[in-house]
């Protein structure tokens, strides 16, 4: 898909704000109020040992644990309202980077690669995605392989 990103006025990517952008093909987990996030290599339905990526979003750390700020949390936790947690992550403001993770290979970065998706019509690069140590199923039963 393509969706638009907001980022804080008062960080670096303030220049990349409510523009489009394709985006990797994603894995959403919820438990509790938490929220985490994983990138598929390939747009096709994972299987338990598909090894999954890292998503590369600011507001995410290495865990793939997304730190909240300005997102309207779903009030309820059933299946129906994964929706509306995806919703809820790209319609809140990027503000910072993790600290200690790195979440692209791209030469220049984060900024880099959304600063030149900004004019890409396709689908996101997946060769600049880093491989995370998950697969689909240690990181849905939320546990390290």
């Amino acid at each position: 898909q393509r969706r638009v990103m907001f980022y804080s006025e008062s960080s670096d990517g303030r220049t990349l704000n409510g523009k489009v952008f394709p985006q990797p093909p994603l894995v959403f987990r919820v438990c509790g109020s938490e929220l985490a996030i994983r990138a598929l290599a390939e747009n096709k339905r994972p299987t338990s040992q598909t090894p999954l990526m890292f998503a590369p979003y600011w507001n995410c750390d290495g865990a793939g644990r997304v730190c909240q700020g300005s997102m309207r949390v779903p009030e309820t936790l059933c299946l129906e309202a994964m929706k509306a947690w995806e919703r809820a992550f790209f319609e809140s403001e990027f503000t910072h980077a993790a600290v200690g993770a790195r979440l692209t290979t791209h030469p220049e970065g984060f900024l880099g690669l959304w600063r030149d998706l900004m004019s890409t019509a396709g689908a996101f690069p997946s060769e600049f995605l880093v491989k995370s140590d998950d697969t689909l199923d240690s990181f849905v039963q939320g546990r390290e392989d």
